[in-house]
């Protein structure tokens, strides 16, 4: 499942999808604010990414 979650064609199609639940409803986001959003939140789950990822230096006791 979490390999299913990193493809990103599935998040395209779900960015598709509620761009267009948002225009149906009314709700009417101008494309420039649409993907400077979606482009914050993908560099927001790159940073959380990297950050949980990070093990900082290993220091090794002397020998």
């Amino acid at each position: 499942m979490k390999a299913r979650l990193k493809d990103p064609f599935l998040w395209t199609g779900f960015d598709g999808l509620v761009y267009q639940v948002l225009n149906a409803r009314g709700i009417i986001v101008p494309q420039g604010l649409w993907d400077l959003g979606l482009d914050l939140i993908g560099y927001a789950c790159i940073g959380v990414g990297i950050v949980i990822g990070y093990q900082g230096t290993k220091k090794t006791p002397p020998a």
